[in-house]
């Protein structure tokens, strides 16, 4: 949680409460998956001109917010637990982007984590601009030199699944742990057991990178897609095609094969899905087919097949 995103000058008393509101979703979202660490101090930090959060939260002082929001971030953050403020080589002061950051005690310490090799995320106030991968520069303790570590900040819960996506490469995460980060990555997709990168003609180094950016497509995009166009394929292909990628249905005169669309039937969990949707690497070869949504899925879309190509 990084407490110095709380800056509360110049905002009205309805802007405010709706930022409180959305600060509110976005940490009962995450809390629900993750726990948020806060600052032991986090009441004492300055959110606006001889104002500390304590003033404006538990007093209702100016800047004023609505008290239901008032009181739904208090007991949001009460929740929370403390990171240990008892660690060695914590600094005093960070700079994020640049930017120098006078009180903030959090930054610090998840540039200290950073520093011991982790990857670290830091839910801010919505208001600012801190978004994604950003530069978190602090001296070091033993060294006396400056370093600099990069630390994700997300402002909506949403945004956590860039973050594990970004993993796959920022970890090297190899190829027996990649379905396990998948899980995480992508809730909104389901992974049948016999996927495989060795079906594919490609080392899983060549593979993993394009395979990430189909699932997210597909994740992100997929069902909303569907149901915008109705269904229609060629107007669902042609809008997914602007993330740079072909994926489409199979042709009509595949679909007219039975043969050939037995091969798209996978069995998974004692069910059987038609993943006949499929994302193109290259035109001859590197396939992976997909289903649509489905409701025995809870809604979510089967990626059931690795393959070089499947018989058309």
């Amino acid at each position: 949680m990084d407490e110095s995103s709380f800056d509360f000058r110049g905002l009205t008393e309805e802007r405010l409460t709706d930022l409180l509101e959305d600060f509110g979703d976005a940490l009962e979202d995450l809390s629900e998956q993750h726990a948020v660490a806060v600052s032991p101090l986090w009441m004492e930090v300055e959110c606006a001109d001889d104002r500390e959060l304590y003033d404006v939260l538990y007093e209702g002082e100016a800047p004023r917010a609505g008290r239901d929001a008032r009181l739904r971030m208090i007991r949001l953050m009460d929740r929370c637990p403390s990171w240990d403020t008892d660690v060695a080589g914590l600094p005093e002061q960070v700079e994020v982007a640049g930017s120098a950051q006078e009180i903030a005690w959090s930054l610090c310490y998840a540039w200290w984590r950073a520093r011991q090799g982790q990857h670290i995320t830091c839910l801010v106030f919505p208001d600012g601009d801190r978004r994604g991968w950003l530069p978190v520069s602090a001296v070091d303790v033993a060294t006396g030199e400056p370093v600099t570590e990069e630390v994700f900040h997300l402002a909506e819960a949403s945004a956590l699944s860039e973050f594990w996506r970004s993993l796959f490469t920022r970890e090297e995460v190899p190829e027996p742990e990649f379905f396990g980060h998948a899980h995480t990555a992508f809730p909104r997709l389901a992974f049948a057991d016999s996927l495989s990168f060795r079906k594919f003609d490609g080392t899983y180094a060549e593979m993993r990178d394009w395979v990430v950016q189909v699932l997210s497509v597909v994740h992100d995009h997929f069902a909303d897609a569907l149901a915008r166009h109705k269904g229609q394929p060629h107007q669902v292909q042609a809008e997914l095609g602007r993330f740079g990628l072909d994926l489409s249905p199979e042709s009509p005169n595949t679909r007219s094969k039975p043969r050939a669309m037995k091969q798209r039937e996978v069995d998974h969990e004692g069910e059987t899905y038609r993943c006949e949707w499929h994302g193109k690497k290259e035109r001859h070869r590197n396939r992976i087919h997909f289903s649509l949504p489905d409701t025995r899925l809870g809604g979510r879309i089967l990626i059931g097949i690795f393959v070089d190509h499947l018989d058309t």
